[in-house]
């Protein structure tokens, strides 16, 4: 059963207010960071910090995991439509179609030098390791969303747990278009003294970004500082947690709770991020506003579907 009560919407109508909150927070630390960023960075920097590349790289696949299980929970909804309903085979389809793309590219991301490949050297984010993330790490949390909603064939469900993918896709899209139109160098790749490559603000991007990667051999990743991607995909928790509920109706007496766990890990993934010398608090700042507005919208739009 879908949490449609009236204690589930009271806590979507608080967890909306909260996104609100916070949104303004990262609104306000986001311009202290426009002014602070260059002194904060090298107070923070650890370079290689192996606790904060754990804390990184599980934040991000917590985040990875989430779209396979909701993915695999969309799946069964399709799966489970009526044999004479016409448009089955077509949403069967597209769930396989689109969520092999999006896990594939989520273990790319798993595998990204900001995370397993900065752990272990001989990994790297190709297309041979990625596939074989995609069944180890990502397909077998899809069969776990599949089979959770294996006996259950619900419309609104499935328009939730589209409604889920959706704020996840969209959080995804929105600081992956500022990244393009606003290269900027990581603090780590300042630090190591390269001729050329100095502190750029967020609204000054780099110009010669591709000058600099053919003369130092540097990966192009080292210059998509703005925004925190990590922190996005983590702040999302706060959504995400929560949205459990959706399948395990257990979970609904602590949402509040969920929502919390979701905080506190996007907040350790945020901090692990300046560690590194990955992101200034400007590109945290504004990874965690993309994603609580986005969650603040998302909270909106449940009360509406339900």
């Amino acid at each position: 059963m879908i949490m449609n009560d009236e204690k589930t919407l009271k806590f979507n109508k608080t967890a909306g207010i909260i996104c609100i909150v916070m949104a303004f927070i990262f609104a306000a630390t986001f311009i202290t960071g426009t002014f602070t960023d260059h002194t904060i960075a090298p107070v923070l920097f650890s370079d290689m910090n192996m606790g904060a590349l754990i804390v990184s790289t599980v934040g991000i696949y917590i985040f990875c995991a989430f779209y396979a299980f909701f993915f695999g929970a969309l799946f069964s909804q399709a799966v489970n439509l009526p044999k004479e309903n016409k448009k089955r085979t077509g949403y069967i389809a597209a769930v396989i179609v689109i969520g092999l793309i999006a896990l594939l590219i989520c273990g790319g991301s798993v595998l990204d030098i900001n995370n397993l490949g900065g752990i272990f050297p001989f990994i790297h984010r190709d297309v041979p390791q990625m596939i074989i993330m995609l069944l180890v790490g990502m397909l077998p949390v899809s069969v776990i969303g599949y089979l959770s909603c294996k006996k259950r064939t619900d419309a609104l469900l499935a328009k939730h747990l589209l409604l889920v993918l959706s704020a996840m896709t969209v959080s995804f899209l929105l600081y992956e278009l500022v990244k393009v139109g606003l290269p900027r160098p990581r603090y780590r790749l300042i630090a190591k003294g390269h001729e050329g490559i100095n502190f750029h603000k967020w609204y000054s991007p780099i110009k010669n970004k591709a000058e600099l990667i053919a003369k130092y051999g540097i990966n192009k990743d080292d210059f998509k500082s703005f925004p925190s991607g990590h922190t996005s995909n983590s702040i999302m928790n706060i959504t995400l947690f929560p949205a459990l509920g959706l399948i395990y109706p257990k979970l609904k007496e602590r949402l509040m709770l969920m929502f919390v766990m979701g905080l506190c890990v996007g907040i350790a993934v945020l901090l692990s991020r300046m560690i590194l010398g990955a992101h200034f608090l400007s590109d945290v700042s504004c990874g965690g506003f993309i994603a609580s507005v986005v969650s603040a919208v998302y909270y909106r739009l449940y009360k509406k579907i339900s």
